[in-house]
């Protein structure tokens, strides 16, 4: 009898562990799928080799200065330098993005709130800061104005579209002011300069690590990756790059064009 019970917990602590190893297996074959989906550095830098030259458009961008708020925290933000991308410690405020799931840093010294133009986005907003004239002094009411945005000024299709950047950028944008003259609760509208960038497009799914603190997914219609001339890259979702930007029109020669036109 008590041989018995032995060999039958022993085969029951056996399918336990077979079943446990089985289990484990299938985690593994997942992270692996789930791994594969981020773009490596050196692909990135494979596609832009072959990547297509696209303009911004005429379409605005919204900016909010909102820095020198209090009630920072001690965190990294992705920046680039000569050498690439390196993480730089700030004192920020850290907000995500939900269209591309990637994680925001608001910079405490320079940060701007930035997202793209629509009807009355630019009027939703003012008004806002309008009736609370605090709300970026501190990182609580910065934070509830972004939450204000995300529900109620960006968030046409379902997954609000809003990041950061600094005055800098915003400094380089057509007829915007320069890095001196920008003050917090200062909003604008400007377009970006026509300045050429390279981009490629990435299926849905995949994931890149750019200048957000977190991996930018590329939502259902995929998303392109996109590099400027200081070697700035980024993901931008399909539905909104084809919003801010255009790739030329390839010029065609006239005779091929005529003879085109004359073809059965």
């Amino acid at each position: 009898m008590i041989k018995k019970a032995i060999e039958k917990a022993n085969s029951r602590a056996e399918q336990i562990r077979n079943l446990t190893e089985k289990h484990i297996s299938k985690e593994k074959d997942v992270e692996t799928k789930l791994g594969s989906s981020l773009l490596k550095d050196s692909e990135v830098d494979k596609a832009f080799e072959t990547a297509r030259e696209a303009v911004p458009t005429d379409m605005k961008r919204i900016v909010v200065p909102a820095f020198g708020f209090s009630g920072g925290t001690q965190t990294t933000r992705p920046e680039w330098g000569p050498d690439g991308q390196f993480d730089e410690q700030v004192t920020g405020l850290t907000f995500d993005n939900p269209k591309d799931g990637a994680k925001q840093v608001l910079k405490q010294k320079d940060g701007v709130i930035i997202f793209y133009d629509g009807p009355g986005r630019k009027e939703k907003t003012e008004d806002f800061l309008k009736k609370h004239p605090d709300t970026l002094k501190t990182s609580e009411g910065v934070k509830s104005f972004i939450d204000y945005l995300k529900a109620n000024v960006v968030n046409d299709d379902g997954k609000a579209d809003v990041w950061d950047t600094d005055t800098k950028f915003v400094s380089g944008l057509k007829d915007a002011p320069t890095i001196e003259d920008i003050k917090p609760g200062q909003v604008g509208a400007y377009v970006k300069k026509k300045e050429a960038v390279k981009a490629f497009y990435v299926n849905f799914g995949t994931e890149f690590k750019g200048p957000a603190g977190t991996p930018q997914i590329a939502d259902k219609d995929g998303a392109y990756i996109v590099r400027d001339s200081d070697g700035n890259t980024r993901m931008v979702q399909k539905k909104e790059f084809l919003k801010a930007y255009e790739f030329p029109k390839t010029k065609i020669d006239p005779r091929l064009a005529k003879r085109g036109s004359n073809a059965k």
